[in-house]
């Protein structure tokens, strides 16, 4: 062997031996310390995402891919399996917390109440928690049973309204954030229900699309703001292909243009989606650009 082989050997050696050692040298974790810090791991997570907006962005992701807050149940639950009756009021705490992010006032009110009764460091603030909790709850709650279709469009037109006083009155993250979100869906809620029902409510198809390009412009900010674009080429769309079913592009009642109108309202919608660079709902716009122009290419040849 030469010399020079030999020196690399020796260096490649002694550097093995000196990165042994030196993970021999970092003491492990004392196992009575093993699940605070395993504990401490999950609540930190959830603690980087607990002011997120919901409203303006997408739910956060950890670095597998999942839902943080839907993670962070999981985390907990594994948690209390393996070390059952450790930091109950903290996991229940954190609980209430990631269910209000999700959008589950009841549950997380629930856990709010159920750390307060332990008594310890966290009991007034999950009290004023939960009265927030309770709140939230109420509002977004369908609060009784209808008897009739009208009756039911008004619950859902006060649901808007008591959402709208949840904006107003919380202006700090993340309550104002999730007012927002819960504000929106509401609307949303309203805007499909008069759309499903389109064909009974006087001019309905015109309320509901009135309906929601409003919640799109008040919406700008909104993560959804695109898919509120979609469903709109969506429900244009669908005019097309009504107008088509009841009068075939066969017989003489067909009229190409009253077609075209909805087909071109559609096609508008689906355009600005899938030329919005950075738009996760590109794709979906591009296939359903797609599927619109083989509609209009159907037609067109059943009606020449």
């Amino acid at each position: 062997m030469n010399e020079s082989l030999r020196r690399w050997l020796v260096v490649g050696v002694t550097a093995a031996l000196a990165w042994t050692a030196c993970r021999a040298t970092v003491p492990p974790t004392p196992a009575k310390y093993e699940p605070a810090e395993s504990l401490l791991s999950i609540v930190a997570e959830f603690q980087r995402y607990r002011n997120a907006d919901l409203y303006r962005f997408p739910y956060p992701r950890d670095l597998s891919g999942q839902n943080v807050f839907k993670a962070t149940l999981v985390r907990l639950g594994n948690y209390q399996t393996l070390y059952p009756k450790k930091y109950d009021e903290l996991i229940a705490f954190t609980r209430a917390q990631t269910y209000a992010r999700l959008g589950d006032y009841q549950t997380a009110a629930r856990f709010c109440k159920e750390a307060q009764n332990y008594g310890g460091d966290l009991a007034a603030q999950a009290a004023e928690h939960a009265r927030m909790l309770n709140e939230f709850s109420e509002a977004t709650a369908l609060s009784r049973r209808s008897e009739s279709f009208v009756e039911y469009q008004r619950m859902l037109e006060e649901r808007v309204e008591r959402c709208q006083r949840l904006v107003d009155r919380y202006s700090k993250p993340p309550w104002h954030g999730l007012a927002r979100c819960e504000h929106e869906q509401a609307e949303v809620d309203l805007a499909e229900f008069l759309w499903a029902n389109r064909q009974v409510i006087p001019n309905g198809p015109r309320r509901a699309f009135d309906l929601l390009e409003a919640i799109r412009d008040h919406h700008r900010e909104s993560k959804n703001f695109y898919r509120h674009t979609l469903r709109l080429g969506d429900w244009a769309c669908e005019m097309a292909t009504e107008y088509a079913t009841l009068f075939p592009p066969e017989r003489a009642l067909f009229i190409w243009e009253e077609f075209e109108r909805w087909t071109a309202k559609a096609k508008n919608h689906y355009l600005e989606v899938a030329q919005s660079f950075g738009a996760e709902e590109r794709t979906e716009a591009a296939a359903r650009l797609a599927a619109l122009e083989a509609l209009e290419h159907r037609v067109r040849a059943l009606n020449r």
